[in-house]
């Protein structure tokens, strides 16, 4: 069985090794917690296996650890910025910011991100403008990984999309995915593992299917749905485009040279309605929850809303997460190169 560590100790380390990488104590501070939310809610694709990468650009300057956005263009309500390839967790909660402080304003709040770096776990962005009672509607590209229908090679980002809601962070319900059929990440935790993966997952470099983690990464992601899949991370590079990112076939891939900038694109989008519609929406969504949950065939265990096997394992897991050996192994060999302690194993 794998150790498990403490979710808030494994944060406060990584906040520490990121400010000896040389990112400032508020940058360091939000990486480490976008990695923790993941690992929070069961998503160890986009935990703290993905400290190595940003630790790895920062030192070599794909990050820009002295970022400093700037504003391409404000029509209002909607936004353009230039991350100036600063940590993409940082630049994405400065926008997400500027987001809420729009649709304050006038109800809706769009900001734009070019020249962005990896951000990790999506919905913690949308669930900080839910916190604040608005919808939040977060999404990027990503460095080519997921073929065409047809398409025999990596020619789109698994492109994430979420989408939160208003209500209570208990029972919030959360859309939160890749457009591919599952997220790079999840290839890779396999791939380290020695793992294989299913079917119907990815594509080797001959476009054959693929049960081989490795060849999957040498050759492609299987878009979700097929062409719906397709069809959905196609626009979201559409929606980047607008603000000056460059689409998923021309950006810097994550894995690459990290002395360059990824220029990725992100996309935030607060929404709200006049105060006084607030508790009739909630209860439409209870509704609709209620009517999920009254589906259920009585062969089936539940009817769960989107989100909500996220929800449990953050209410299940007593603030620790499982780690794996290869987790464990790169968590001792960072702790060991930056002289800063590793979080405690049971």
């Amino acid at each position: 069985m794998n150790p498990r560590l403490a979710i808030s100790d494994t944060a406060r380390w990584a906040t520490a090794v990121l400010q000896r990488a040389g990112l400032t104590d508020e940058d360091a501070d939000v990486v480490a917690q976008n990695l923790a939310y993941a690992e929070s809610r069961g998503t160890a694709s986009h935990g703290f296996i993905r400290l190595p990468v940003y630790l790895e650009r920062v030192e070599k300057g794909g990050i820009n650890a002295s970022h400093a956005p700037s504003t391409l263009w404000d029509l209002g309500a909607v936004v353009a910025l230039d991350g100036d390839a600063g940590p993409g967790a940082a630049t994405a909660v400065h926008a997400v910011r500027l987001a809420i402080t729009r649709a304050r304003e006038s109800g809706i709040g769009c900001v734009l991100v070019s020249n962005a770096n990896h951000f990790g776990a999506a919905a913690f962005y949308s669930e900080m403008i839910a916190d604040e009672g608005m919808i939040g509607v977060v999404c990027c590209n990503t460095d080519r990984a997921m073929c065409a229908p047809g398409g025999g090679e990596a020619v789109l980002g698994t492109n994430p999309l979420t989408i939160a809601l208003p209500s209570s962070a208990e029972d919030r319900p959360i859309l939160d995915m890749a457009t591919s059929e599952v997220s790079y990440g999840r290839v890779l935790v396999a791939a380290a593992a020695g793992q294989s993966i299913p079917t119907g997952w990815a594509v080797d470099d001959a476009g054959r299917a693929t049960e081989s983690s490795a060849d999957a990464l040498r050759g492609a992601l299987l878009p979700a749905a097929g062409p719906k899949g397709f069809g959905l991370a196609f626009m979201i590079d559409a929606l980047v485009a607008l603000g000056g990112a460059k689409t998923s076939p021309f950006v810097s891939p994550l894995h690459g040279d990290a002395s360059l900038p990824q220029e990725l694109g992100h996309f935030f989008l607060a929404l709200r309605g006049p105060d006084d519609a607030a508790d009739e929406s909630e209860e439409a969504i209870r509704s609709l929850v209620e009517e999920l949950r009254r589906s259920r065939l009585p062969s089936s265990p539940a009817v769960l809303f989107p989100g909500e096997p996220e929800l449990m394992r953050r209410r299940d897991n007593h603030g620790t997460f499982p780690a794996s050996i290869e987790l464990v192994e790169s968590i001792q060999s960072i702790a060991e190169r930056y002289a800063v302690p590793a979080p405690m194993l049971p």
